[in-house]
């Protein structure tokens, strides 16, 4: 299956394209003391090639352990999962380890960066572990994706050197370096200024235009505005879920700039 939807199929309606992840009937409980908390209840959800899904619900309503699961970096008490057509439900940690650095992507809110790490060598690290791909190459896809994001001129300089935004543009090259077939973004820009925060959308919203799958989880519905889908978890479950059109087509719109 292809990571990135053809530009032929950009048309295609979402239920008609393939299914690129599937949660079939997940819960996730955890035992607390003698307190038993249920963070996700029987939920069931599939997400098509080139969606841009916002996942959206109150706090403490599953949406941090949905992304967990889907993610692969945390395993469910029960239910199905389906990654590309393949049930990954049961894979062990290497497994899931390695299908989490192909397949998927991550954005976060905190960035994930390393310190003391250039952004050149912090793009870089995904390919570490990808087979086959030498040192050289490696910091040639890294350079090119940087610069790709406007980071040209900020190959060698660390976290502590950059912006947020800038910080977050690293992080979400390091999130395509592999090509992953899904990017899960997690309150991506929580931590930015409005203007850095609009670039961040505009590049989610790019990258969605390229047919890319996109999956935000956010609390912010100004942010969720930029997704083509919201599903609303409560209490563990899907609330409600929506196709809506674009209220901004782009991130600017929102900002009047």
């Amino acid at each position: 299956m292809a990571k990135i939807l053809p530009a032929s199929a950009a048309s295609t309606p979402a239920s008609h394209r393939p299914v690129v992840l599937e949660l079939k009937n997940v819960s996730k409980v955890y035992q607390v003391g003698d307190q038993t908390i249920t963070a996700l209840n029987n939920l069931s959800l599939k997400i098509h090639a080139g969606e841009f899904v916002a996942v959206m619900g109150p706090s403490g309503s599953g949406k941090s352990t949905f992304l967990q699961i889907a993610s692969m970096l945390a395993t469910p008490t029960s239910g199905v999962i389906f990654l590309s057509g393949k049930n990954v439900t049961d894979y062990n940690e290497i497994e899931r380890a390695a299908l989490r650095n192909s397949e998927i992507g991550f954005v976060f809110q905190q960035f994930n960066l390393l310190p003391k790490t250039s952004a050149l060598e912090q793009v870089a690290l995904p390919l570490v572990y990808t087979p086959n791909v030498s040192e050289a190459t490696r910091l040639e896809k890294s350079k090119l994706m940087l610069e790709k994001f406007g980071l040209g001129d900020r190959l060698k300089n660390t976290p502590g050197e950059l912006s947020g935004g800038q910080q977050q543009r690293v992080a979400i090259a390091r999130a395509l370096i592999n090509d992953p077939a899904i990017i899960f973004a997690d309150e991506p820009t929580g931590n930015l200024d409005s203007k850095s925060g609009r670039d961040v959308e505009r590049i989610l919203t790019e990258l969605n235009a390229e047919g890319r799958t996109i999956i935000m989880v956010t609390h912010s519905q100004e942010a969720a505005e930029i997704a083509k889908r919201e599903v609303f978890i409560k209490d563990g479950e899907v609330y409600s879920d929506k196709v809506v059109k674009h209220r901004r087509t782009t991130a600017q719109e929102h900002y009047g700039t």
